[in-house]
């Protein structure tokens, strides 16, 4: 029987569960706490499934017979892929579960920061009630969103904003003007997207030429009434040009789900700012993609441990020592 480890995921996981154990292996419930206890509980693992747990290349060297490491979830920042590709490990991620949760969030944080709802709230519940505190507040009509990359997430988004009237552009060097035409959206420079958007949602992946991207230079050239909505990953923004920009008035507003460390530090200045939402970074999450996130994960699992090539092999490179895997059709779900 196969033996599959979380490192940092809550039991019970139900859908990864059923799959499992319908296909000849056990799941272990693993909570890492340092490298050390990491490399104690995967090492003897033929498959993982990790969230935020560090996949160093010292816990992964350390892996006696592992063929296969989930990261649950889209990004896979935390796994090193060059260590489990030398060692002839599958990575694989879930690129495509949570598409309308994300883009809702992000709609909704656009909300709540142009309506000023937590501001009014945080009013009301102070027994004042003087809405003339809370301007101005704009039309969305007369807003436009720029969506920094324009993937699945922010297409799915720009068809929200379009509803609400919103004018979209996007910046992201690899997508065509053409196919930015069809979406209805304006494809601009980041430079300008920065310059001329009254909402900035951030959507594009943590690589390594990412980390920072919306930068201490980038704050300059916003309007000092935007408003940085980030539903990506934290690092992508450096946050102390973010606090910066939002004690100096560079920009108005921040409304995030991420942020560089989480969970955020108890004395974090930014839980101290008036002009800032935060949320504890669940937009991915409802009932359905988290169905979809562990019957995706748990497939692939399974699919390696049959010989073939998981759905979404972050590292295709790893065939060239994975001869062993071939192609298949369908996908793997639990009966139950």
């Amino acid at each position: 029987m196969y033996k599959v480890t979380t490192t940092d995921m809550l039991d019970p996981v139900i859908p990864e569960e059923n799959i499992l154990r319908e296909n000849g292996a056990q799941l272990f419930y693993g909570y890492y706490k340092d490298e050390a206890n990491l490399i104690d509980i995967t090492r003897d693992a033929d498959g993982i499934i990790t969230f935020l747990a560090p996949m160093t290349a010292k816990v992964i060297n350390s892996l006696q017979h592992c063929q296969v490491i989930v990261r649950r979830g889209i990004g896979y920042d935390n796994v090193d892929v060059e260590a489990a590709t030398s060692k002839g490990i599958a990575v694989v991620n879930v690129p495509d579960y949570c598409t309308d949760e994300v883009a809702d969030h992000t709609m909704a944080l656009l909300l709540c920061a142009a309506r000023r709802i937590i501001q009014g709230w945080d009013q009301v519940k102070s027994r004042q009630w003087d809405y003339r505190k809370l301007l101005p507040i704009h039309a969305l009509k007369d807003s436009v969103l720029g969506l920094l990359g324009f993937g699945k997430i922010p297409r799915a988004i720009s068809e929200r904003a379009r509803c609400f009237g919103l004018t979209v552009q996007t910046s992201d060097p690899f997508v065509s003007r053409d196919f930015v035409a069809v979406h209805g959206v304006k494809l601009v420079s980041s430079e300008e997207l920065f310059r001329t958007s009254d909402f900035i949602s951030v959507h594009v992946p943590l690589a390594k030429s990412n980390i920072g991207l919306v930068s201490r230079q980038a704050f300059d050239m916003m309007k000092p009434s935007a408003v940085l909505i980030n539903t990506a990953r934290g690092p992508v923004i450096d946050e102390s040009a973010l606090i910066d920009a939002l004690k100096n008035g560079s920009i108005a507003f921040a409304a995030l789900d991420v942020t560089t460390k989480e969970p955020i530090e108890a004395n974090h200045p930014l839980l101290e700012m008036e002009n800032v939402i935060l949320t504890p970074h669940f937009a991915f999450y409802s009932e359905r993609a988290v169905r979809i996130l562990g019957e995706k994960s748990g497939g692939d699992i399974i699919k390696v441990f049959n010989g073939c090539i998981p759905e979404s092999l972050v590292n295709p490179e790893v065939l060239k020592i994975r001869t062993d895997l071939k192609r298949s059709k369908g996908n793997i779900t639990s009966r139950r």
